[in-house]
């Protein structure tokens, strides 16, 4: 009972803190047979979910190298950790082999993630992301169990509200011109948007 409870306040202070400040830039896009894909980024680390999730990351500059590599994480002041990860078919990302142990990672840790990664015949480079304050709808895919789904379910649809009301007000106040411009302006202000 203590740790429903707990779990309980934990998805409404995520989600409240969610829309207080996160380092990800969250959106939907549907395709044409009606199949919703989340994105959620951080600079060119990105979370794509549909069925499954998949995880990567776009280095600058550099070609990567060879399938099958690994790569060192490290999330604030912890211990650097191997990840095995697979590079994409046009050599520019890497994307991790196995996506939920790395959500769950930045579950647990959130604040920074530096990732150390080896260019085509380079020295190891590192790229580092803001990862904390997972959306609430990545947060219920990795939960490990119902009772922490269950939990997650109403921060989550607080979130898509937000997050569409917000998508909504910034489509009203691009055009600074129009005679509604001045309260959306107000509403997405008082909305907590971005």
């Amino acid at each position: 009972m203590k740790k429903t409870i707990a779990t309980i306040a934990l998805a409404l202070l995520m989600c409240c803190s969610a829309f207080a400040q996160t380092a990800w830039d969250y959106e939907t896009k549907t395709d044409i047979e009606g199949k919703t894909t989340e994105y959620a980024t951080s600079g060119s680390f990105v979370i794509r979910c549909s069925q499954s999730c998949k995880v990567f990351f776009t280095p600058e500059r550099y070609t990567l190298v060879e399938d099958g590599y690994n790569v060192l994480v490290k999330f604030n002041d912890k211990p650097a950790k191997q990840y095995s990860v697979t590079r994409s078919e046009d050599y520019t990302a890497y994307f991790f082999d196995n996506p939920i142990a790395i959500l769950r990672a930045i579950r647990d840790n959130g604040g920074y993630i530096t990732i150390q990664y080896k260019p085509y015949e380079k020295i190891a480079e590192t790229v580092k992301y803001g990862v904390w304050n997972l959306p609430p709808t990545i947060l219920v895919r990795i939960a490990e169990t119902k009772a922490k789904k269950d939990a997650l379910k109403d921060a989550t649809s607080a979130f898509v509200t937000h997050t569409k009301i917000c998508a909504e007000l910034s489509e009203k106040t691009k055009d600074v011109y129009s005679s509604g411009w001045s309260a959306a302006y107000e509403k997405s202000k008082k909305e907590g948007c971005q």
